[in-house]
């Protein structure tokens, strides 16, 4: 009968409108949820009801049904923090975490409101552990990702890293027209008249020196000293590299040779720049000169092609590295004047054909002898201060000893159908069916969007669009009610028609 159908198409009305309020009152309940994506409810009619009219066939709807509850996926704003750690995404995409207690676990979040804890893992509030890359510095200086995606753990340290790269340059005073003194700096070191071997004075033995620190593979600190003198050769000056004999570990530790590392000369053009460096006073054709272990020989040049001398800072092992021909304690520094060299390497040894200036260079003007630079890119060990993450979502770690190591990289990961992830409570999306597989990359690329550090995204709930919804529902909900109301009055009269 009409009448009975009616009551059941307003139980649809108020079970719908019912479940509409409570997907309203989930997202008023997570308005300040981080990373909340609001639900929206929609609706669809039931399969109507075939009737006879006079006009032939009818139908009559038989209610409601709720079509779908379905989360919406716009950019919430954002706000600022005062944590490093606290990520927000800036576009499409999902952070990607995983529960160690669960293997094989994989939840994706909006939420990046992480920190480190006492292992090293960045992990969300529950403890769920972020993923990414660990990256690592190549040989050319380019730091990239390496290996699978995995918890992305922090070195709380910084292991020390010693120096293969030093950069020296030095005005050296053009007016000095001869030689400080007659004899070479190497003759000079090695000399007991009238002083230790491994010592030079000012004015006698030379005109300039200047000293920079490196580390050693253990974080120890050297001095590295490089002497300067005038030869009787027209713009040309002969350089002497050291260290302090005791701190010399090779064979020649203990005799007067201790402590030279490096030997040759610098020729400069009238304009006061680098014309080449070479082995011999007046003999451009020269190698420059290393001392390796107890005896000189030919310097070989690096991979930015400067002269490469040879360090023991420990003493020697008897084991021979393959890669660079040289004891494993070893330690091979180039040596950069602010010249590089055109190195043609077929030849045996190899021909300098050119030394090409650099913008921090070594020069010979007419002022004083002076350093106008120096560098190194070894250092001692430190311990993590601070954090950074920039937009490509590198996490970079900021330690103690002046290093900003780059540690790892975020990885996102975005899906074909997001509105059908599966809700897993925490503020975290589970993969199905219908969303499809996750699409994973780096922040910037293939459709993911940027990383915002110190900053969180807010709830996309909107409270006044929440209200409007909230009163035309309980509107919808009152207008049902009336019509079982009023069916049952109808039924009512139904009855006492037997009376």
């Amino acid at each position: 009968m009409g009448l009975s159908s009616s009551l059941y198409s307003g139980v649809t009305g108020l079970v719908n409108l019912g479940n509409a309020m409570q997907v309203m009152g989930d997202n008023i309940a997570n308005i300040n949820t981080t990373g909340f994506k609001g639900a929206r409810t929609t609706f669809q009619d039931i399969m109507a009801q075939t009737i006879n009219t006079a006009r032939g066939s009818s139908q009559i709807g038989r209610g409601s049904a709720m079509s779908d509850v379905s989360s919406i996926f716009s950019q919430g704003s954002f706000e600022s923090t005062a944590s490093p750690t606290d990520l927000a995404i800036a576009g499409n995409g999902f952070f990607e975490v995983t529960d160690p207690k669960i293997e094989n676990s994989k939840y994706f979040t909006r939420a990046g409101q992480f920190t480190v804890d006492q292992k090293g893992y960045m992990v969300n509030p529950a403890g769920l552990r972020v993923q990414g890359w660990q990256m690592q510095t190549q040989p050319d200086g380019t730091e990239e990702v390496v290996g699978s995606i995995h918890s992305i753990q922090i070195d709380n340290s910084s292991p020390p890293v010693a120096t293969n790269l030093a950069t020296v340059a030095v005005n050296l005073d053009s007016r000095v027209s001869s030689p400080i003194s007659a004899a070479t700096l190497e003759d000079d070191w090695t000399s007991t008249s009238g002083k230790a071997a491994g010592t030079l004075t000012p004015n006698i033995h030379y005109e300039y020196k200047t000293t920079l620190t490196v580390y050693d593979s253990l974080g120890n600190t050297h001095d590295l000293t490089v002497y300067f003198d005038r030869t009787a050769n027209e713009r040309e000056w002969e350089f002497l590299v050291t260290i302090n004999p005791q701190d010399d570990r090779s064979a020649a530790a203990g005799t007067p040779q201790a402590g030279m590392l490096m030997k040759g000369c610098i020729s400069f053009t009238p304009q006061g720049q680098i014309d080449a460096i070479y082995g011999a006073p007046g003999d451009k054709t020269s190698l420059v000169q290393r001392y390796n272990n107890g005896a000189w020989e030919n310097a070989t040049y690096g991979n930015h092609n400067y002269p490469q001398l040879v360090g023991f800072f420990m003493p020697p092992t008897g084991t021979i590295d393959p890669t660079t021909n040289q004891d494993v304690s070893a330690q091979i520094m180039e040596l950069n004047f602010g010249a590089n060299a055109t190195v043609d390497r077929t030849t045996t040894p190899p021909t300098i054909t050119k030394w090409n200036t650099e913008a921090i260079t070594t020069t010979q003007y007419a002022n004083r002898s002076n350093t106008t630079f120096y560098d190194q890119n070894g250092f001692g060990p430190g311990f993590l201060e601070s954090l950074s993450v920039n937009t490509e979502g590198v996490i970079s770690g900021h330690y103690s000893n002046g290093r900003i190591i780059s540690l790892a990289q975020l990885v996102l990961a975005r899906f074909n159908s997001p509105t059908d992830l599966g809700k897993a409570g925490g503020s975290l999306f589970v993969e199905t069916t219908t969303s499809g597989a996750p699409i994973t990359g780096q922040p910037r690329t293939n459709g993911l969007g940027s990383i915002a550090s110190n900053a969180l995204e807010q709830s996309t709930v909107d409270l006044s669009t929440e209200f409007v919804r909230l009163i035309t529902t309980q509107r919808a909900f009152q207008a049902n009610s009336r019509l079982i109301t009023t069916t049952d009055d109808m039924l009512n009269e139904l009855i006492a028609m037997k009376r």
